[in-house]
């Protein structure tokens, strides 16, 4: 995929004929929002599209054999890929208007206006796998994880990735995808009032509120314990995410039909940076909740659960409470294991 973005920009770069005419394109900028504003908002849609990435990075940093392969993935190559990848659109939607003399802004529809059919064929193949591949990382396992998490009993990873594929063929993203305006509004439609004050809660949580400590593994699977809060429920983290979410609804309104009334333009105007804004009104809030209404963040119980994450000098503990595996099955057969829920069905 890297090579292939690079001969698209080659492409582009080559048709219309250097650097030069595409950055004489002057501006046009509809909807009378300023420049000023435009800027931000073309700032809101970067954030958007790379938000679901940053919140669902555990979901896939999770797998790392060691912190450092996390760390290199979420702070040198998700932010240079996806950099990359918005110049490539921006470079491909000014050269269509130099080539053609109308701007497209999907990527395949530029490809469609080739004469080649081979290189429209393999065009649409690599672009087909890379849907595939974005989608498995960035949606269809972080879905599954959070089923997994909500329905245990019921869900695993593969029956949580074809409910995703499912519901994605529900949204109709045909229509989503119908123009750069709806296409837009979709990205920071669901981004700025529900991405941004989520990031702003972890964010908070884990900087303000613990100081970057360790978190406690064994306590975040242990009812009732550190990290149950009120009955399972961080009702600070709720409070701090609707104060985040709540002044962004409008946008998201406007967003979605912009002749709605009742919405100003200064209104729109300021929630042109809503994923930010979103972000910072959710971390003072639940940082200021915590404060006045606080909470323990550590404890003296040994982190029973500490052998079990990499890169960790402990050793697994070998007690009567947590036997090894083996022990396990050889305390308990597995003719004993089968029969014993029968028996003790029949018996009552």
């Amino acid at each position: 995929m890297p090579i292939f973005g690079i001969c698209l920009f080659t492409w582009a770069v080559t048709a219309s004929h250097g650097f030069g005419p595409l950055l004489r394109i002057p501006n046009k900028i509809e909807d009378g929002m300023s420049l000023g504003y435009a800027f931000c908002y073309a700032i809101t849609t970067a954030i958007s599209a790379s938000s679901t990435f940053a919140i669902n990075i555990p979901d896939l940093t999770r797998y790392a054999r060691n912190p450092r392969t996390a760390t290199i993935a979420q702070a040198i190559c998700l932010p240079v890929c996806m950099t990359l990848i918005y110049f490539l659109g921006v470079v491909m939607a000014a050269s269509s208007q130099v080539i053609y003399g109308q701007i497209q802004w999907n990527p395949l529809t530029i490809v469609l206006m080739w004469d080649n059919r081979a290189a429209k064929f393999f065009v649409g193949l690599l672009f087909a796998f890379a849907m595939i591949g974005t989608n498995v990382a960035g949606n269809s396992v972080p879905f599954a994880n959070d089923t997994m998490a909500l329905f245990p009993k019921y869900m695993n990873l593969r029956r949580g990735q074809f409910l995703c594929a499912i519901l994605g063929f529900a949204i109709c993203p045909w229509k989503i995808e119908a123009s750069a305006q709806s296409f837009l509004a979709f990205l920071n439609g669901y981004s700025a009032p529900f991405l941004g004050p989520v990031a702003g809660v972890l964010l908070s949580d884990f900087f303000l509120v613990r100081r970057s400590g360790e978190l406690n593994v064994y306590q975040l699977y242990k009812p009732s314990g550190l990290y149950w809060y009120t009955a399972g429920i961080n009702v600070r983290a709720v409070a701090a995410f609707t104060v985040g979410m709540v002044p962004q609804l409008p946008g998201l309104a406007y967003q979605i039909n912009p002749m709605i009334k009742g919405v100003s333009r200064n209104y729109v105007d300021f929630t042109s940076l809503g994923w930010l804004e979103g972000l910072l009104f959710s971390g003072f809030a639940y940082h200021i909740l915590c404060l006045s209404f606080p909470f323990p963040t550590r404890t003296d119980e040994e982190d029973k659960a500490a052998w079990a994450i990499v890169g960790h000098d402990g050793t697994r503990p070998s007690t009567s409470s947590t036997p090894p595996q083996d022990e396990v099955e050889k305390a308990v057969p597995l003719q004993d294991a089968i029969s014993a829920p029968e028996s003790s069905s029949g018996n009552s």
